[in-house]
């Protein structure tokens, strides 16, 4: 793992402080969203990418769920989602890696949970991972933030959270749309929801078909 990558040296205190603060107000807003699309594909086998604490892991169905698989480069970040949920879903399996660099397979998911991810991972990379880690007709849910002319890091008084400022970077809505249909992922949804300091939130619904 790269101990380099500043998602390594944040607090999972800090980011979920400033995910809840009332100026970002993203920690809620994402919380409803897994919960809305967890309901609506109601899944069997699910991939989850950048996990920080587990927000929204108390909407998955662990009666019909046979597998959760989460993913995140910070170990202290999946160790604390391992307390808070390793009891309840006895299907969850947590995996340390980087899927910028990674070539791990650990599931053929049929729904993949990928929040704010592509910020900070190449596109291409990112798709790569997700293709080799799902099943023919699997539903991806992609979230990405749309600054709308605000600066990529809200002031919260978090100043560990400046950090990953160095590795941010604005997803075109294009390209991202572009990429993901050479990986053979079409786009079928998209919904916008707005955050209270003018940014907004673009959540695309995709589907894996045969290329």
């Amino acid at each position: 793992m790269d101990n380099i990558n500043p998602w390594n040296n944040i607090p999972l205190a800090d980011y979920e402080r400033h995910m809840e603060h009332q100026d970002v107000g993203q920690a809620k807003l994402l919380n409803h969203l897994t919960g809305k699309y967890l309901t609506k594909y109601n899944p069997e086998n699910i991939l989850f990418l950048g996990i920080s604490g587990g927000n929204g892991f108390e909407h998955i169905d662990t009666d019909t769920a046979k597998s959760v698989c989460a993913i995140d480069i910070n170990e202290t970040y999946l160790e604390e989602t391992w307390k808070r949920f390793g009891e309840k879903i006895k299907q969850l399996t947590l995996v340390s890696t980087d899927i910028g660099s990674s070539d791990v397979s650990c599931i053929k998911a049929d729904f993949v949970w990928a929040a704010l991810i592509f910020e900070y991972v190449e596109i291409e990379k990112c798709f790569e991972f997700i293709k080799h880690n799902t099943a023919t007709n699997a539903k991806l849910i992609v979230t990405i933030q749309s600054n709308n002319g605000v600066q990529s890091v809200s002031q919260t008084g978090v100043e560990s959270i400046k950090s990953v400022a160095s590795i941010f970077k604005t997803v075109d809505k294009k390209n991202l749309q572009k990429t993901a249909l050479s990986f053979g992922f079409e786009c079928n949804g998209l919904e916008e929801n707005f955050l209270p300091n003018g940014k907004s939130l673009l959540t695309y619904e995709l589907t894996k078909k045969l290329i």
